[in-house]
């Protein structure tokens, strides 16, 4: 019998689905708390989760999505939603949740939709929790122009105690980056991530710098905050600009005093942070809007990192994927060789908005629904929906078409020769263009340079 893992703080909602779930023959455990829940995720197994927001005991869907994904990674959440937020529902899509169902609710709807999605998944394919090697690397060493000199930015200011600011769209690996820059003289400090876009005004303050048993309704005990939990070590600020402007006062005086007060403290408490914070927009675009305050960003402004999105580093695209393969089949105990041929080519030619964390959730999915190599069968219907709209381009990927018949000069026929030479490397190094320059003995710009020009041959099909 399926499993599902409910969390909701509606009783009615509870009881309506667990009545709708029998006839499914789906068992459905009930859970009210977001910390419980995530122990009952460690301990058992079910098959998918689905969460009714908001919870009383975590409001923010982006944190609750995250821990979920981090505890099992292999495991389907759906969001039940009472208004469509078309924003949020993006970002929770991006950040690995299956699908968000708005009201009016028809479970059995819902149920059939988990009943399908799930009924590849054998219990043979569950996780091998404790099966992880410390041989395995914790991060991809990429070999792109890109990664290059995203690497080389963040040795130059890793073993210092400079505050970096950290741009790139959402899903490139800030976070990341932020531990890359704490694995030399910080790897045995404290590291306290805080998803500033989960913080609303009232309880901002709080997070970040603790408060003191009955400071404001609902402190029932004295709490630490980031900062003090990050003592000695560095504190990660992610989505900073969401940060109300109130409290960008009080961080701009933490950095420039060293010292924070709980909420409803009149003590001052002495901090040694390093301080790494991340937006997915430019603070100096925030400062012009007046969202932000400048004193505020030149204070934080000692270093900048921008990651690039993964469109602009394709050539690094097999080498993440077999990464992600790698981690999955630690994870899963399996040995998935690869993605099939067919998909990768549409893997090459869809832009990935949700970028490396995109591409992590599709390839770890892929993986628990493969038996060999993963293939389309193995991706989520949503997914599968936004390949079938993706448009193959040349001269990157192959089509199996006749040649129209054209007249070519001499200088053209070369060049399709060319492109043909050029063309076979690509696929015999599975689309890695660093490698593909190095079989030709051409350095990457020319490489691509050439297949720039190769775009005459666009209204080709080249066989």
């Amino acid at each position: 019998m399926k499993r599902i893992l409910l969390l909701s703080d509606d009783i009615i909602l509870n009881r309506v689905f667990i009545s709708a779930a029998k006839s499914f023959e789906f068992q459905v455990q009930a859970g009210t708390d977001f910390n419980e829940s995530l122990e009952y995720i460690k301990k058992d197994f079910f098959d998918c989760i689905i969460v009714s927001i908001p919870l009383i005991t975590e409001k923010c869907p982006k944190k609750i999505i995250t821990d979920i994904l981090n505890t099992s990674p292999y495991i389907r959440v759906y969001f039940l939603t009472d208004q469509m937020d078309y924003s949020q529902v993006i970002t929770l899509t991006k950040a690995g949740a299956e699908y968000c169902y708005t009201k009016p609710f028809s479970f059995e709807e819902i149920l059939e939709h988990i009943q399908n999605a799930t009924k590849n998944i054998s219990v043979l394919q569950l996780p091998i929790q404790g099966n992880k090697t410390d041989d395995y690397p914790k991060y991809l060493n990429a070999t792109s122009r890109h990664a290059k000199e995203l690497y080389k930015q963040i040795d130059t200011v890793a073993d210092t105690n400079f505050k970096v600011i950290i741009h790139g769209e959402t899903g490139t690996g800030k976070e990341s980056v932020a531990r890359r820059l704490c694995s030399g003289i910080y790897k045995n400090k404290p590291f306290i991530s805080v998803d500033c876009g989960c913080l609303n005004k009232e309880l901002a303050a709080s997070e970040l710098f603790g408060h003191v048993k009955g400071s404001f309704s609902g402190a029932y005990a004295d709490k630490k905050g980031a900062f003090e939990e990050a003592n000695g070590g560095t504190i990660f600020l992610d989505e900073i600009a969401n940060l109300d402007y109130p409290v960008q006062i009080l961080l701009l005086r933490a950095i420039e005093e060293k010292k924070i007060k709980k909420v409803g403290s009149v003590q001052e408490i002495d901090i040694d942070v390093r301080i790494i914070v991340a937006s997915n927009e430019k603070l100096s675009d925030a400062v012009a809007e007046g969202r932000f305050r400048e004193d505020l960003y030149y204070r934080l402004n000692e270093f900048e990192i921008t990651t690039p999105p993964l469109r602009e580093r394709m050539d690094d695209l097999q080498d993440f994927i077999d990464f992600f393969i790698g981690e999955a089949n630690i994870d899963l105990n399996k040995s998935i060789n690869g993605v099939d041929k067919d998909l990768l080519e549409l893997f090459y030619n869809y832009d990935w908005p949700g970028n490396i964390r995109e591409l992590k959730n599709i390839i770890r999915r892929g993986c628990l629904m493969a038996t060999k190599m993963i293939d389309l069968s193995c991706m989520a219907d949503d997914f599968s929906k936004k390949l079938s709209e993706v448009k193959i381009c040349h001269p990157v990927m192959e089509k199996n078409v006749e040649i129209e018949r054209v007249h070519l000069d001499w200088k053209h026929k070369s060049m399709l020769s060319e492109y043909h030479e050029i063309l076979n490397v690509l696929k015999s190094v599975r689309y890695n263009k660093t490698k593909a320059a190095e079989v030709l003995n051409i350095n990457r710009k020319t490489l691509y340079n050439k297949l720039k020009m190769f775009s005459i041959f666009d209204h080709l099909t080249i066989a």
